[in-house]
């Protein structure tokens, strides 16, 4: 490559996630070090390196590994290493230069994570210190479908753009005729009606978490079973953060003959994988967005709410039904609700918590105020997080770093959250807060809801509930499930079921705890 930085405009369906890193892998650049991508998901980043393992003809772990938060699969022969934003992030703490690696390939940069953000701006630091150095010099790709191209190539110092046609076929949108109140009841409607009246092709919704999708699939489930004879089976398949890998690759598997597959996903099937089979897309215009609301003292609280989308989430969920020919996207919001979008989703180091990433750049020696960011937060969002980093004693009073805070910065979790596991040590409470604190930090809700079953959810909780508050609750619940394992797995799923626990948080939990 002629360029240290390049941007990579590639079209939905041109392939640049998975083969961009196999032509720099086979041009050799892999000789000089690792080729690092990042994906903003881990679903993603799992899933694209058993893709291109496979297409390698490797194991995966082996030429081509992952990385993601406590869990990796690589090994000394890797040279083509998927990983989340945040993991290539938090490998500046040991290697502020990330010189084991010949390439950075920054994917799906249009959306703008926190992490992707201090990635960026810590790479335009390291193209200017590895470029006068012993290291190397590096090679970025900056990639993305739908990205303001500009801004990225100014801030880069004008770097040089490519343009890559994609192999999108055309698709057939079709806007609701006035706002629907209800989108899940809007959706269910909308599947079957393609699947009584559209030729065969499998069918993405777009749902914003995963109670709206949990609740469809029930839905859809129940309707499909009082089908009558002459209809193609309904195999319903869910996409979300919290599954399992083996769950999502369900998603991946060829449809059964004489079914239509209906996969209801959360915004992470927007981007980078394709899903093969899908011809209608249907879009509820809707996404959960997580925004952090700080505190005068330094606390502060974490909401997550539905919200619209912008035009570029809708035009990402559009051309997913075009991968693999003519598709159908049904948009379940009017044409003036579409126009009416902002140009593409507000950055997330302008709507987040900064106090993780102040205590990580504080440990490579940056300041925050003093980073080269594209978007800068306001000042009550720099002052908020420091405010509260001081009281956990991560900071002394002129906002230096402690010997506490440099132990705090070594574990992968909210500051609140690592204070509590050290302060464990010393009150001689470590097994009890680790649990705690691991389902805290999982993916997923511990207790399932279900409007139809609130007297025996309420009835079943009732057995957890501790009266010091929502933590030993927890403590409660996750001791009782363990208790439960002494017949083997199908004991601990079937008092899960019983008792209205999620086992995948459990299950996630225990991982993390490990």
């Amino acid at each position: 490559m002629a360029n240290d930085v390049t941007v990579l405009l590639g079209e939905t369906g041109s392939g640049k996630t998975t083969q961009v890193p196999q032509y720099l892998l086979e041009a050799g650049f892999a000789d000089a070090g690792m080729i690092g991508v990042t994906q903003p998901r881990k679903v993603a980043a799992t899933a694209l390196a058993t893709r291109v393992s496979v297409e390698q003809g490797t194991p995966l772990g082996g030429l081509v590994g992952y990385g993601i938060r406590f869990d990796e699969k690589t090994s000394p022969a890797t040279r083509v290493k998927y990983m989340t934003d945040g993991m290539l992030t938090r490998e500046l703490l040991w290697d502020p230069l990330l010189s084991k690696y010949a390439v950075i390939i920054v994917d799906e940069a249009h959306e703008r994570t926190l992490q992707t953000d201090l990635l960026l701006a810590n790479l335009k630091r390291i193209l200017r210190e590895r470029n006068g150095g012993e290291e190397g010099k590096p090679q970025v790709v900056i990639m993305s479908a739908t990205l303001d191209a500009e801004k990225i190539s100014q801030f880069f110092s004008d770097a040089k753009i490519i343009h890559v046609k994609g192999r999108q076929h055309p698709v057939k949108i079709f806007h609701a005729t006035e706002d629907e109140t209800d989108y899940v009841d809007a959706a269910l409607h909308t599947f079957f009606n393609i699947h009584f009246n559209e030729p065969p092709g499998d069918v993405l919704i777009f749902l914003p978490g995963q109670e709206d999708i949990e609740s469809l699939e029930k839905s859809i489930q129940m309707v499909s079973r009082r089908l009558p004879p002459g209809h193609d089976e309904v195999l319903t398949l869910p996409m979300y953060a919290a599954l399992s890998g083996a769950q999502l690759q369900r998603t991946f598997a060829p449809t059964p003959p004489q079914t239509r597959k209906c996969i209801l996903a959360t915004k992470i099937a927007e981007t980078s994988m394709t899903i093969p089979g899908v011809r209608y897309v249907v879009d509820t215009g809707k996404v959960k967005e997580k925004r952090y609301v700080a505190g005068s003292t330094g606390g502060g609280v974490d909401t997550l709410s539905t919200r619209d989308i912008s035009k570029s989430n809708a035009m990402q969920r559009t051309g997913r039904a075009g991968r693999e020919g003519p598709g159908f996207c049904y948009r379940l919001y009017t044409k003036d609700a579409f126009l009416g979008m902002t140009a593409s989703p507000e950055p997330e180091i302008l709507r987040c918590s900064l106090a993780p990433a102040i205590l990580q750049l504080l440990c490579m020696g940056q300041d925050i105020r003093d980073l080269d960011l594209m978007d800068f937060p306001d000042v009550d969002a720099v002052s908020s997080p420091l405010r509260a980093l001081f009281v956990l004693g991560a900071l002394n009073s002129h906002r230096e770093l402690t010997d506490l805070g440099r132990a705090m910065a070594a574990l992968p979790l909210e500051p609140t959250h690592v204070r509590a596991v050290l302060a464990s040590k010393d009150l001689n409470c470590t097994a009890e807060v680790l649990d705690i604190v691991s389902v805290l930090a999982a993916n997923g809700t511990l207790f399932l809801t279900a409007t139809d079953k609130r007297p025996e959810i309420a009835e079943a909780r009732r057995g957890f509930t501790h009266p010091s508050g929502d933590h030993l609750t927890i403590l409660n619940t996750v001791r009782a499930y363990r208790a439960a394992g002494g017949a083997g797995r199908s004991a601990r799923q079937e008092w899960a079921w019983a008792h209205f626990v999620d086992e995948r948080t459990l299950r996630d939990a225990g991982s993390i705890r490990n």
